[in-house]
């Protein structure tokens, strides 16, 4: 039996076919033209089109930048009685929306705490909301949540959002 360039003997063991003969015996596949390639002047326009998909792949990130530096505050531990405490966002995060079975969207007013885990204050803003799927209560339930205070931060994060 042959699997791969691999073969195995009667004995149950399997050894590696020598190369040299392989490509003396012509297995090599032939080298692709350069004029086979559709598109070779470095317009990229023609080959979206050629392969369209790896073209998407390719301009959209999994991860959305989160700013922290500007109004953003989160929490993993969220409650169904507008009691959750949001904390600030350190720095700069890139968060992988793709491990989310689903994103949602609210406006209000939320709690917001400081570095230490204290409640500061009510503010009004919105938040963005990353569902998992929990296998053991079979049910979505909110993973991490985003809360931001400027407007205009979170219609960044929504148009990054708009690529995935």
């Amino acid at each position: 039996m042959e699997l791969c360039g691999l073969h195995s003997s009667s004995n149950g063991h399997t050894h590696v076919q020598d190369w040299h003969n392989e490509t003396s015996a012509g297995y090599l596949p032939q080298k692709r033209k350069r004029s086979d390639f559709p598109n070779m002047t470095g317009d990229r326009s023609e080959c979206a089109s050629a392969f369209p998909a790896e073209e998407t792949a390719k301009n959209h990130s999994r991860f959305v930048q989160i700013d922290g530096q500007r109004g953003v505050y989160y929490s993993e531990s969220w409650e169904m009685n507008g009691s959750t405490l949001y904390l600030p966002v350190r720095g700069t995060v890139l968060a992988n929306m793709h491990k989310y079975e689903q994103i949602s969207f609210e406006q209000g007013c939320f709690c917001i705490g400081d570095e230490t885990g204290g409640f500061r204050q009510r503010v009004q803003g919105q938040a963005l909301h990353c569902w998992r799927y929990s296998k053991e209560e079979k049910k979505l339930f909110i993973a991490l949540s985003y809360f931001f205070t400027h407007c205009d931060v979170f219609q960044e994060v929504l148009s990054s959002l708009g690529c995935l």
